[in-house]
């Protein structure tokens, strides 16, 4: 019974390591996006214009590459759990403190650190120089809508699996080098500050038992980040009718 439970486990962890791997050379590669675009172009609605337009047509594909595919493939066809059944402190009342505390402090400090100038290089990822309400809640809503399927896909498909199969360690460093493997498209800066964020989204994942605390802390991380850059680069600018 041991060895079809860990021959099964070590299955699940090589499929969620080649998923993303072939997901993401997808997202970054394909002509998908350009594809989204032109659909988008004809639909006429909501009125996209340049950037905006390639904004949509990248979350949007992120959206289907990251999440809806993975949650078809993992949890309708393959039946994998996306939680922590093995992690010895899952549910623990200890932990609790971690699902509010963390991202508050990841958008209090995102916010100070956005008026980095070089992080101003890739934030915000909507380059609309003036941005209207609208624009607020498209940029928000895409981001969420976005982390939440690749929070699902990493720390809830690879990091669980990884974690049943080889243990913390292991699960730990091929989450590592994945994360940051995907982050190569935006250069060495993204790529590396990757890793230390990847490392604390995982022990949330481990501490907690579940892959939304994850979600929680990075959507904040990212929405905060998004808007704080647009507010301290003296380039963009906010209008109401956006001119």
């Amino acid at each position: 019974m041991t060895s079809i439970i860990t021959d099964k486990t070590i299955t699940q962890a090589i499929i969620s390591i080649a998923a993303i791997i072939i997901l993401f050379s997808a997202f970054w590669y394909s002509a998908d996006r350009q594809l989204l675009q032109m659909l988008l172009k004809k639909l006429k609605y909501p009125p996209l214009s340049g950037p905006a337009l390639e904004f949509t047509s990248e979350k949007l594909t992120g959206i289907l590459m990251t999440g809806v595919l993975p949650l078809i493939l993992f949890v309708f066809v393959l039946k994998q759990p996306v939680s922590g059944t093995a992690a010895p402190v899952s549910g623990s009342g200890k932990t609790g403190y971690l699902v509010y505390l963390i991202p508050l402090l990841t958008a209090v400090i995102s916010f100070f650190s956005s008026r980095n100038k070089e992080l101003w290089k890739y934030s915000p990822r909507l380059r609309e120089t003036v941005w209207n309400t609208g624009h607020v809640f498209l940029s928000s809503g895409l981001w969420i809508a976005y982390l939440l399927g690749y929070e699902f896909l990493f720390r809830g498909i690879l990091w669980f699996a990884c974690y049943e199969a080889f243990g913390f360690q292991a699960a730990l460093i091929v989450n590592l080098i994945l994360y940051s493997l995907v982050h190569l498209p935006q250069g060495t800066f993204m790529t590396l500050g990757a890793i230390p964020l990847g490392v604390l989204l995982c022990c949330m994942s481990f501490l907690t038992g579940s892959f939304l605390p994850a979600f929680l802390t990075h959507a904040c991380m990212a929405v905060t980040t998004e808007l704080s850059s647009f507010y301290h680069n003296p380039e963009f600018r906010f209008s109401r009718t956006g001119h």
